[in-house]
């Protein structure tokens, strides 16, 4: 009598043993599974992510270098005007014409010309350099944003949230088409009592 009890003590045992661990295999698998979708989920947004500021930099650079384009042509031309006044107001003075007011405004004409297109050129330069350091600033801001918001969608209780709110959505959308079709037939009903009356 002992020895059946011990026995259907043990085959309960052994039973219980088999179901906890079966329950643990199975869950483990679960999880696993779920891991691997939100690895491959968050894989997937970082890849979309960085992308995305891929094409912005690419974006970004490539008009920097035509804006770098546009100031070297401007450079050129500035610098074969600058040589043109130079070779006019040193044609005007070894023509004798020196002593002429007229040729003494004009050289100091070329020459403030000159210092005013050298200010512009700095001019020039000083706000590409802000505009550089504004874009990479504006390129960390954004890099500083993506780590935060790959942070937030990380929490399990900001994804409940969002879900909650685009399911809220649909179902609003749903209602108001509903809404929509339901309107027209109040109105009708209405207007065959107002003939009837």
């Amino acid at each position: 009598m002992d020895l059946i009890l011990i026995s259907q003590i043990l085959a309960v045992t052994f039973c219980v043993v088999v179901v906890f661990a079966a329950a643990y295999y199975l869950g483990y698998r679960r999880n696993v599974r779920k891991f691997e979708t939100q690895s491959e989920q968050d894989r997937e947004e970082m890849l979309t992510i960085e992308r995305a500021l891929k094409e912005f930099w690419d974006h970004e650079k490539q008009r920097l270098e035509q804006e770098k384009e546009e100031l070297n042509r401007r450079i050129g031309f500035l610098e074969t005007r600058l040589d043109q006044y130079r070779r006019k107001a040193a044609g005007i003075g070894m023509m004798g014409l020196r002593k002429s007011k007229v040729t003494d405004m004009f050289i100091t004409l070329l020459i403030e010309n000159e210092s005013l297109e050298e200010k512009l050129f700095l001019q020039n330069l000083k706000l590409k350099q802000e505009r550089d350091e504004f874009l990479e600033n504006e390129l960390r801001s954004i890099s500083y944003k993506r780590i935060l918001l790959s942070e937030l969608l990380a929490q399990s209780e900001v994804r409940r949230e969002l879900e909650r709110a685009i399911n809220d959505k649909g179902r609003l959308k749903r209602l108001e088409i509903k809404q929509k079709d339901i309107d027209p037939l109040v109105a009708e009903t209405s207007d065959e009592a107002e003939k009837t009356a």
